[in-house]
């Protein structure tokens, strides 16, 4: 499906760009172009952000995290992962 008509991005083109790393709408405009241009597409795509990084085990997310920008210590990793370390 697509998410951004402008840039013709998909939503797998956008899943793609989290998934390397992109977590705000910003850097997901920086890395595929959606969202960088009218901006009518910037919900869907914080909405494929929020799904990636959204906790399985139904735990809030810190203090520090919101819905499209987490911390340090989330930005990336699983809360799994990131209580390990």
């Amino acid at each position: 499906m697509y998410v951004c008509l402008c840039a013709g991005a998909t939503s797998a083109t956008v899943t793609e760009a989290v998934a390397r790393g992109a977590c705000t709408s910003k850097q997901v405009a920086a890395a595929c172009g959606a969202g960088g241009d009218c901006g009518r597409c910037r919900r869907t795509v914080r909405a494929i952000i929020e799904q990636h990084f959204a906790d399985p085990a139904g735990e809030p997310p810190c203090r520090q995290c919101t819905a499209s920008v987490f911390c340090q210590l989330h930005n990336g990793a699983s809360r799994s992962t990131a209580r390990a370390s």
